[in-house]
């Protein structure tokens, strides 16, 4: 059996089947599983990069019937099921399990807008943005022109979500609160958080109720919310909006996302956002050896409509599959037909403000905010010591505004320093403080 993907599906189809006869490879590209959610408190400096992943290898650890390969997989032949990979030999498989998740979309101006409006997916992507919001503000500190030092102090963030919520929100308190005393020449209580929607309203997945405070709380930070707008271009200096020219340093791009390429080698079952159709139980039309789950599935809910892309959908349907394929195995009744369930609706706004839609309930504020913590900390993984140092993260943020990730490190940073270190010798004390610096940041 072969798993693509190490995310909240894949490692939840890898759990069901631990006590199983099935032989399975678990093939992923980054060596960590990584809990999303949470991507836009390291780009915000409120986590650290390590409290919101762990090593794959670590996770199944216990499970002496997994394989892991630190691979990609490039295109799926079903005819000869095999996997085709970047390198080395090719994986051949009597069941194939795709949990490659989505990636950004850009709504088809990925090769022009993609390298100025930051998506939010990867670890990657949130050292990177937390990189150009930080260096933004440097720069606006050194700069004497008005117009390039307001450039340098405006974030545009795209996409009215959840996430793009969370993160303009997050970035409003970050700034006035967090970074306005460190500053000298700049007085960052003024700088211009825009946060753009081509919809209606904000969090339209949530009531009109929970849309109209959304936007409310995000306003009583500073925040300007820009509905019915959408983005018509994208450049190095910032962004259109309608009609409109935004001048800023940095984008953040929180809206669209599209099927990965390899689930795009399904063929005739992909849809055109790259999503792959399944049938009830999560196969791919024809071919009952290969489950799609999570978001590189297009499944319909019993609304209608595509069910959502969340973490909790994502992990039950890996629940699912896992035990659809062990009955398998061991000649069992096979699991009731999968039910979707209605997850609860949670949304932060900022360190202390949420909005919930539990059981038909509308919970707003702090009862809401700590609703949503508390049922992303169960779903975390990496154990209690992970858990525990974000709730001390949470709790100094409550407490003091202060946040422990405010480092700008480039990947580039240790290997210049070790070269400089090889260059000038061990007895450089210059040389040998930097790269330490550099090791502990």
């Amino acid at each position: 059996m072969v798993v693509i993907g190490a995310g909240f599906a894949g490692m939840a189809v890898v759990r069901a089947l631990r006590s199983s006869d099935a032989e399975i490879t678990l093939v992923d590209r980054n060596n960590h599983h990584l809990f999303q959610p949470f991507l836009f408190q390291v780009a915000t400096s409120i986590l650290e990069p390590a409290e919101i992943a762990a090593p794959i290898r670590s996770l199944v650890r216990e499970m002496p019937n997994v394989r892991v390969e630190l691979r990609e997989a490039t295109r799926i032949d079903l005819s000869r099921r095999t996997v085709v990979m970047n390198e080395g030999s090719d994986l051949a498989y009597d069941i194939l399990v795709v949990a490659t998740g989505a990636q950004t979309s850009y709504f088809g101006h990925e090769s022009e807008w993609a390298q100025h409006a930051l998506g939010l997916k990867s670890l990657g992507d949130a050292i990177t943005a937390r990189n150009k919001l930080l260096k933004a503000f440097e720069r606006a500190e050194m700069e004497s022109d008005p117009k390039k030092q307001a450039r340098d102090m405006t974030v545009v963030v795209v996409g009215g979500g959840p996430t793009g919520v969370a993160i303009t929100g997050t970035i409003s308190e970050f700034t006035r609160r967090t970074l306005a005393s460190d500053f000298r020449n700049i007085d960052l209580r003024q700088a211009r958080i825009v946060l753009v929607q081509s919809g209606p309203r904000l969090l339209p997945a949530f009531s009109e109720r929970h849309s109209a405070y959304a936007a409310s709380a995000l306003q009583r930070q500073g925040v300007e919310v820009r509905l019915g707008a959408p983005v018509t271009h994208v450049d190095a200096t910032g962004v259109t909006v309608g009609d409109e020219r935004i001048e800023a340093a940095t984008v953040l791009w929180c809206t669209g996302v599209q099927g990965v390429p390899v689930a795009r080698t399904l063929g005739g079952h992909v849809k055109p956002n790259g999503t792959v159709a399944v049938q009830n139980d999560f196969s791919v039309p024809g071919h009952p050896e290969c489950f799609v789950v999570g978001d590189a599935a297009h499944a319909i809910g019993p609304d209608g409509r595509p069910v959502p892309g969340l973490a909790s959908i994502a992990q039950q349907q890996g629940r699912y599959v896992g035990k659809l394929i062990s009955a398998r195995l061991a000649n069992r009744a096979l699991p009731n037909r999968y039910e979707t369930f209605t997850p609860s609706k949670v949304a932060t706004i900022s360190r202390h403000v949420g909005v919930a839609e539990f059981r038909g309930r509308s919970i707003i504020g702090f009862p809401a905010w700590l609703m949503w913590g508390l049922l992303h900390l169960r779903a975390l993984t990496g154990g209690g010591h992970a858990k525990l140092s974000i709730l001390a993260n949470w709790l100094r943020l409550l407490v003091t505004y202060r946040r422990s990730g405010r480092l700008i490190v480039e990947p580039s940073e240790l290997a210049t320093h070790q070269e400089g270190h090889a260059q000038k010798g061990p007895d450089d004390t210059t040389t040998r403080v930097s790269r330490r610096a550099v090791l502990r940041n």
